[in-house]
């Protein structure tokens, strides 16, 4: 049995799917925005998402960006609207598997899902990190476990979470102390990102784990699956 989760905001569509799908065999989680995907996905171990493209809080572009970043082996079906050749080409660069169009059959949609589980189900973990959030610790692919702080595994969580760019306001926001400067803010954010880069760095053997964006913010050059 395969775990999925659906994200569309179209609530005939959504909870139509999800009774097909749960007939289908599918154990299914239904949503109808973004907002509660991480915490769902952690909790629900999902093979694939089905989402949307048309949302109204997030982008699904950016959803699947920013799943994709964080958990790179769940698999990715998009079921959309949009028809254009810009939107094909934006899911799939931002990580999708398979790019369909509504309407499209319930029975469809079930062959397509099955077919994405099957091909993401044995794929080897080998490069990838996992970061223990309630452990306080990432392990590397070597399996040798780094234990980290509070603050430090909060980074790396954010990072993760980040597809493409953390950018200094969420880093300020989430890390930053509201009693001090901005200038001190700045230095302690760049202390913890030193002192993570230092316990990263006897793994990676030289490659960059943490990388500076300049003006923008920091970006994580390495895998890394969250586990809560």
């Amino acid at each position: 049995m395969f775990n999925i989760i659906i994200v569309d905001d179209n609530a005939e569509l959504r909870q139509g799917l999800e009774s097909h799908l749960s007939q289908d065999g599918f154990r299914v989680v239904a949503l109808e925005d973004g907002e509660r995907l991480s915490s769902a996905i952690n909790a629900n171990k999902p093979d694939a998402l089905l989402v949307d493209l048309n949302l109204a809080q997030e982008d699904g572009i950016d959803i699947i960006k920013r799943v994709k970043r964080a958990y790179p082996l769940l698999g990715v079906v998009v079921l959309t609207a949009r028809v254009r050749s810009i939107d094909r080409k934006m899911a799939y660069e931002a990580g999708a598997d398979v790019f369909m169009t509504k309407p499209a059959g319930a029975d469809e949609v079930s062959t397509v899902l099955k077919s994405v589980c099957r091909r993401v189900a044995p794929l080897a973990q080998d490069t990838e990190w996992v970061l223990d959030l309630r452990g306080h610790r990432v392990v590397p692919p070597s399996g040798q476990a780094i234990g980290l702080t509070g603050r430090e595994c909060l980074l790396l969580h954010e990072l993760a979470l980040s597809a493409q760019l953390l950018s200094y306001y969420r880093l300020f926001e989430v890390l930053g102390d509201a009693d001090v400067s901005e200038q001190v803010n700045k230095i302690r954010i760049e202390q913890l990102i030193s002192r993570v880069r230092q316990k990263l760095a006897p793994t990676l053997g030289g490659s960059a784990s943490i990388k500076v964006l300049r003006c923008r913010g920091y970006r994580l050059c390495i895998t890394v699956r969250v586990e809560a």
